[in-house]
């Protein structure tokens, strides 16, 4: 076995991604919308496949954070979600729906800026998907 004589040091660089608090906001969704599920009885859960196309734009698809859905059984026929895009180191919220692999924008909310207090604003988002999806808001 041969002996290595130098030692090599690694600095660790932060990215803004760490410093920010945007990859620790991330890591804490699942958990946040639990327990808004919990607590208002709402059935909110991560969309595994992630869409093809948001718009029409299938370069849009690529920057996404997350996409939540809520199905409604009152509307079988169509299933809301809420996604998020990153753009300028703000996570952009929308409310959608989703068929067939591809998302339909219908309205944009307040970005988060501040992701230490982004829960905050999470929750706001979640509350507008619940509203979009009772008051049966169409494209």
């Amino acid at each position: 076995m041969k002996t290595v004589k130098k030692e090599i040091k690694y600095n660790h660089l932060t990215t803004w991604e760490e410093e920010s608090g945007f990859l620790e906001f991330l890591t804490i969704i699942p958990d946040e919308v639990a327990r808004f599920n919990e607590t208002f009885g709402f059935d909110i859960h991560n969309l595994v496949n992630h869409p093809s196309d948001i718009d029409g734009d299938r370069k849009m698809a690529v920057k996404l954070g997350f996409v939540l859905e809520r199905y409604n059984p009152l509307i079988p026929e169509l299933t809301y979600c809420l996604y998020s895009l990153l753009s300028n180191g703000m996570l952009h919220g929308y409310i959608g729906i989703y068929k067939n692999g591809s998302i339909t924008t219908l309205r944009e909310m307040k970005p988060i800026k501040d992701y230490k207090r982004g829960q905050v604003v999470l929750h706001e988002w979640l509350g507008k998907l619940v509203k979009a999806s009772c008051e049966k808001i169409m494209p």
